[in-house]
């Protein structure tokens, strides 16, 4: 593997730990297979940012790493946000996906690039890894769970040049019934990110639940052009329902439902069908307390 490629599986590395919910920091430490010459070398940095990655989706490795990306390669190799665990394994995958971006058309390094930020790909070694950084007594995670739903870039061409600015939608929640979405904005991934994490956490609601598993009854809701139904499921059914209802179900702590999402399937009206759905769902004691009868457990 020569040098740009590894300095880009690095940078690479970099974005998903500042866009996960358990980001760290910690100085970088070189390892065997991604050397200190890999990223400190100022044509290997110049290379990686010219011909490692395309136009298309080179903003998610330089723009989202501008304080580390700009400038010397010194600041290239920004030590304030770096994964702590250097293993084989990750190095590998890390590289792995870098090679498969680069070899991608243009729409298939986009798909690539949001995986990698969500965490979809690398899930498993990211886990193995979290793990291990608890031993070690590193690991310093968010109050709460994070999923990065989505990130859209604009571009606001002026005379100076385009103004680059990316919109980042997360949920938060605790797996316990305590969920909540926001959008954030901001110049670079990361910080959109972490804008998105500090409006969510402040508008959190509160899902009921049937014995802390699946929801009590079948409901639906619509928004805009986007129509999606939450049907309860008995337990060990697991979560059947895309991506989206998934993540937004594992913030919350529900673990078996089956879900139907007809229509349009953009990433905003799911999240905010999803909630409308879940926020109208009424446990027996709510409807008892509604109607003034009392509920009797046989």
């Amino acid at each position: 593997m020569d040098r740009s490629l590894r300095a880009g599986a690095v940078v690479l590395r970099r974005t998903c730990a500042r866009a996960s919910t358990s980001a760290w920091t910690r100085a970088w430490v070189p390892s065997a297979s991604t050397p200190a010459a890999a990223v400190a070398d100022a044509a290997s940095a110049h290379r990686a940012r010219e011909t490692l990655f395309s136009s298309p989706i080179r903003w998610g490795f330089a723009a989202s790493h501008a304080r580390g990306v700009h400038g010397s390669a010194a600041r290239f190799v920004d030590e304030r946000f770096t994964p702590v665990l250097e293993t084989p394994e990750m190095d590998a995958e890390y590289e792995k996906l870098a090679e498969e971006i680069r070899r991608s058309p243009k729409k298939r390094q986009r798909f690539l690039l949001l995986e990698a930020l969500r965490g979809t790909r690398l899930k498993p070694l990211i886990a193995a890894e979290h793990e291990l950084l608890k031993e070690e007594g590193a690991y310093k995670p968010r109050a709460l769970k994070t999923r990065v739903i989505d990130v859209n870039r604009t571009c606001k061409v002026t005379k100076g040049g385009g103004l680059m600015n990316f919109t980042a939608l997360v949920v938060v929640g605790n797996g316990d019934g305590v969920v909540g979405f926001a959008t954030g904005k901001g110049k670079d991934v990361a910080m959109a990110v972490e804008k998105a994490y500090s409006r969510a956490s402040r508008s959190l609601v509160y899902i009921e639940r049937f014995e802390n598993s699946t929801i009590f009854h079948e409901q639906e809701a619509k928004h805009c052009k986007t129509k999606i139904v939450l049907m309860p499921a008995k337990a060990g059914t697991g979560l059947r329902c895309n991506q989206i209802v998934e993540s937004i179900c594992e913030m919350a702590g529900i673990t078996d439902v089956r879900a139907k999402v007809i229509g349009s399937h953009h990433p905003h009206n799911t999240v905010r069908a999803c909630f409308e759905a879940l926020e109208r769902i009424k446990s027996p004691a709510d409807v008892a307390a509604a109607r003034g009868a009392t509920v009797y457990r046989i």
